[in-house]
């Protein structure tokens, strides 16, 4: 799979997140790469509850609260988003709308197999876009969001069924066991 987030990493312009990025080969590819003009990268700086990130630009460092992408950055303002899957998993319900929000090109998320179903399920709801590339244990989801829309009220009433099924998967789940 990191052959496959190379090869997208050769083709990228202008601007890119990489969020949860820890690959060294992936990293290097990015620096190599002269058609990215800006490049924020967000690692994660808090063991614990996972929403503290530091944000690196221009040799500076600042934390940033990862459930308040939409704050730091502006609308439509990257061409690509790279985010591991893994990074992302606590705060997936709020990172959904945020990324779409931010990215007006490309977003790639890769990580587990078994998480490729839930992820999908998420993202084809804002746009029909989405290509899959897998192997055994990785996979890379390539979403085209240049016409996907939010609205509050849609995403409002997203977070609500979101929480209605998860209440409702815990209490079958409670209730089998």
């Amino acid at each position: 799979m990191k052959n496959e987030i190379i090869t997208e990493i050769k083709q990228m312009k202008n601007n890119l997140l990489g969020i949860g990025i820890e690959d060294e080969k992936v990293l290097k590819e990015i620096e190599k790469n002269s058609k990215i003009e800006l490049c924020f990268l967000l690692n994660n700086y808090s063991k614990g509850n996972g929403k503290k990130f530091k944000l690196y630009k221009r040799n500076k460092t600042k934390k940033i609260n990862i459930k308040k992408l939409k704050k730091h950055f502006r609308k439509k303002s990257f061409e690509n988003i790279i985010c591991n899957y893994e990074i992302v998993k606590k705060i997936y319900k709020s990172f959904v709308p945020n990324s779409i929000y931010i990215n007006k090109g490309k977003l790639f998320i890769y990580g587990n197999i078994k998480d490729l179903e839930k992820v999908k399920e998420k993202y084809i709801r804002y746009t029909d876009k989405i290509k899959v590339k897998k192997n055994n244990k990785k996979f890379l989801l390539i979403i085209d969001n240049e016409k996907a829309k939010t609205n509050i009220i849609k995403d409002n009433c997203y977070k609500i069924k979101d929480i209605v099924n998860d209440s409702l998967d815990y209490l079958t789940e409670f209730l089998a066991n």
